[in-house]
């Protein structure tokens, strides 16, 4: 077992120690990506645990599974697209042994080409009144469903989407309502107190603001997938090839193995808030006790974040319209040193404060239990064990005794 984790761990470092060594650092994204897919592939072909052939059909089995994780429900390719991507099914093999980027690059640059077009498609969509009584059929069910032929055709199909979204959102405010009124009866026929609030909507007023849910619904989704960056669509492409080779393996860019190290080891170094993203704006959820934030007496939750300074010498970042992760890494830093956040409070009031990082623990992943005594004299302990923790950077000298508690207590 242990020597299965350590080569998987060493998997997800030795891309990273292999841009770290070379001799010719890369200069730019395009060298980082074609250094990163040898790294990957001698990785996979001389340590992983169990190597396989990286030949043809290990390549078609890469196209199909990376076609499907950008694109899984068939919304933003048109059948041209996918006859073109066709010519390289059996070539994925050949790419990585290269480093070669030229079916990445395409499959990148006309996904956003689709996107944008299909943003704007979507914008003109919800500025027409839209009928919901059309009697249409809709296929959502990826494996049934066929490459759009046409613009026209995929324009079409983004509309029923965008009924049925409508539909399904009307259906929920009649089911609220219906929820409310139960209770309202309930609490009558009882004669307690009624603080129960039942608005009961017309048809059109449902329609309306089922209509703007959806839409923003929409227009937030394609805001947050253009602020993904090259390098981001970079690791899904990755990891089409670690899945298909074994679907425990994966690749981790830099930020995510940073993230699995934090989650993993249960800690971070931070203010101790979530960070929480709604309309291209971003938010303080709640905040954990003793830590920083909460210790500042000066910030609460649903505060709107405006700028990060996240070192004093430094200008504050505006992070209005950034991805909330991109957000997090301006607040984590070093323990003991300072942060800044800027922030709008709920009165419209702006207001700059400071504070020093801590170690924040990560209070859902760690294991939890309790002892029950029963009345037969019997005691029951139960525990919650969310997940593993352990500091993937200990020494050795410091892993090997919490190894063999594992192994006594076990």
């Amino acid at each position: 077992m242990f020597k299965k984790f350590k080569l998987n761990t060493l998997l997800l470092f030795l891309p990273l120690t292999t841009l770290i060594f070379c001799f010719n650092s890369p200069k730019n994204d395009d060298e980082k990506m074609q250094t990163i897919m040898v790294s990957v592939k001698n990785t996979l072909s001389y340590l992983h645990y169990s190597p396989k052939p990286i030949n043809d059909a290990y390549s078609q089995n890469v196209y199909d599974k990376y076609l499907e994780m950008i694109d899984p429900a068939k919304r933003y390719f048109l059948q041209s697209d996918i006859d073109e991507f066709a010519k390289h099914k059996t070539k994925l093999d050949d790419y990585i042994n290269k480093g070669d980027l030229v079916f990445y690059n395409l499959t990148y640059n006309r996904l956003f080409d689709r996107i944008d077009k299909i943003d704007k498609a979507t914008k003109d969509i919800l500025s027409k009144p839209i009928n919901l009584d059309e009697d249409e059929t809709i296929i959502l069910e990826p494996k049934k469903k066929k490459f759009p032929a046409t613009e026209q055709e995929q324009y079409n199909e983004w509309k029923k989407f965008i009924k049925y979204n409508i539909l399904q959102e009307i259906e929920t405010l009649n089911a609220r309502e219906e929820t409310q009124k139960k209770k309202k009866d309930s609490v009558q026929k009882h004669n307690l107190k009624d603080t129960i609030k039942v608005e009961i909507l017309t048809p059109e007023q449902k329609r309306l603001k089922a209509t703007d849910e959806v839409k923003d619904l929409v227009t937030e989704s394609f805001k947050r997938i253009k602020k993904r960056k090259k390098m981001d669509w970079f690791t899904v492409y990755m990891n089409a090839y670690t899945e298909v080779f074994d679907p425990h393996t994966s690749y981790f860019s830099p930020k995510d193995k940073d993230e699995f190290d934090s989650q993993f080891k249960g800690k971070i170094i931070g203010i101790g808030a979530l960070i929480q993203e709604k309309k291209g704006y971003l938010y303080l959820g709640p905040l954990t006790i003793g830590a920083p934030a909460w210790k500042s007496k000066q910030l609460n939750e649903g505060d709107k974040i405006l700028k990060v300074r996240s070192k004093p010498n430094e200008e504050p970042v505006n992070v209005v319209g950034m991805l909330s992760d991109e957000a997090v890494r301006l607040i984590r830093g070093e323990k003991g040193t300072k942060v800044t956040l800027t922030v709008e409070k709920k009165d419209k009031t702006i207001r700059e404060v400071t504070m020093i990082r801590e170690e924040v623990a990560i209070e859902d992943t760690f294991a939890r239990s309790i002892i029950i005594n029963a009345p037969n004299g019997k005691k029951y302990g139960f525990i919650n064990l969310p997940g593993f923790n352990a500091d993937l950077r200990t020494p050795k000298e410091e892993m090997l005794p919490m190894i063999l508690k594992m192994k006594l207590s076990n």
